[in-house]
């Protein structure tokens, strides 16, 4: 009886510190906005922004396989625009990281994306839907991947 209590009490006390470890959320650590600028009738360009907390990093778009998840811009199906081009990578730390056995890239701080756009469909909408997945860490844990949802207005020059 004893040890199932032991037991209990240190499952308790072990999910009490992984909730202390996941407290903060992905959305809390990093800041998107997405703004449209040089939009036509049949292109724009989103320009993505994105504040770090101190102490946090995301990894890049150019993060290789088989380690922390990578930087991915994407539009949801069926949105009236495209990815026209690869994006421009904003400037990358590179470090050894023994987590993950491998050389790590990441952006500190602040990045920012442009990303080119055609017109895929009908009509004439008035935002361009964008979705941006990241993995942000610091030097003891990472949270999971996150998808924030974003959503540029459309200004027609």
């Amino acid at each position: 009886m004893k040890s199932l209590r032991n037991a209990v009490v240190g499952s308790s006390v072990l999910l009490g510190l992984c909730l202390i470890a996941y407290g903060q959320r992905p959305s809390e650590v990093v800041k998107w906005s997405a703004n449209a600028t040089k939009s036509t009738a049949n292109s724009a360009v989103v320009v993505l922004s994105a504040s770090v907390e101190d102490g946090w990093h995301v990894y890049a778009l150019s993060q290789p396989p088989g380690g922390p998840t990578p930087l991915k811009i994407s539009v949801p199906a069926g949105a009236p625009f495209e990815i026209e081009k690869p994006v421009q990578e904003t400037k990358v730390t590179r470090h050894d990281d023994p987590n993950f056995k491998m050389e790590t890239l990441y952006y500190l701080n602040a990045m920012s994306f442009h990303v080119a756009m055609k017109k895929a469909g009908a009509g004439s909408p008035e935002t361009i839907p964008i979705d941006v997945r990241f993995q942000a860490c610091n030097d003891r844990l990472c949270l999971p991947p996150y998808t924030a949802h974003l959503t540029a207005p459309l200004a027609r020059k």
